[in-house]
């Protein structure tokens, strides 16, 4: 098992990878977003040389608001193109995996169309990143793409293609933890961690909100799953982020 953290897009992401490397984690989730973490204006050497400093290693995520379904080719071709320029980068950086998020659709659009345009930008995406030796999991978000068979859909029509599993997103509205997990079990490659109170995706710290960890470590270990975990705990005081890898520790040593 692997414990990373991501850095904070409206901080500076050579401070963020610092205090990252000197609390003992084991990889840097590196978003590429605005407004001070986009691949426009980050200093990229510094960038680079302060996860060498660190000695970190790396998981990509992109933006999570990029119009992948948009029925407007050049704004899907925008998005696209946004992505692609940002894998030479995780590429250097040492990345070998890769989130991108589904994008919900906007306006009169049927389902069945946001659906099949996520899976033609994915495809693209995923194409260009291979070329890179990198790979690329799709993460669910609240919305339809917290639903097994939109999900299911994509996935399928991507091949090669992992599961980024949000836990946190998977309990946003109504409890579709269980469900998720049994359906993409194999597909599984990544995890973030965050607690919330059912109504949003909070980023709570673990056992401040309304998720039973306890019933979800148990569920993650049954699939032997034992790779990267991201804690995404957001809070200006950062002992949350610290004690939450913690309860997470414990709970994993206990199940």
């Amino acid at each position: 098992m692997q414990i990373g953290l991501m850095n904070n897009p409206r901080t500076d992401p050579v401070a963020e990878i610092e205090f990252i490397a000197s609390n003992g984690f084991d990889f840097v989730d590196l978003t590429l977003e605005y407004p001070t973490a986009h691949i426009d204006v980050i200093h990229k050497q510094d960038v680079l040389k302060a996860i060498k400093a660190g000695g970190l290693s790396v998981v990509g995520h992109t933006a999570y608001y990029l119009p992948f379904a948009s029925p407007i080719g050049a704004l899907r071709d925008a998005a696209v193109g946004d992505v692609i320029r940002t894998l030479d980068f995780f590429r250097e950086a040492g990345a070998e995996m890769v989130t991108v998020h589904p994008d919900p659709g906007k306006g009169a659009m049927e389902s069945r169309s946001t659906i099949s345009l996520n899976a033609l930008s994915f495809k693209i995406i995923s194409d260009e990143a291979v070329k890179r030796g990198i790979a690329i999991v799709v993460e669910n978000v609240p919305g339809i793409f917290s639903s097994v068979e939109p999900l299911k859909s994509v996935l399928n029509s991507v091949p090669g293609v992992g599961f980024h599993f949000d836990v946190g997103h998977a309990f946003v509205g109504r409890n579709r933890f269980n469900q998720i997990l049994s359906a993409f079990k194999d597909k599984l490659a990544h995890v973030h961690l965050s607690d919330n109170r059912m109504r949003a995706d909070d980023h709570l710290p673990l056992g401040t909100g309304r998720i039973d960890w306890g019933e979800v470590v148990k569920a993650i270990k049954k699939t032997g799953y034992d790779g990267t975990f991201t804690m995404e705990v957001f809070s200006n005081d950062r002992r949350y982020v610290l004690t939450s890898v913690e309860k997470f520790k414990e709970l994993w040593q206990a199940g």
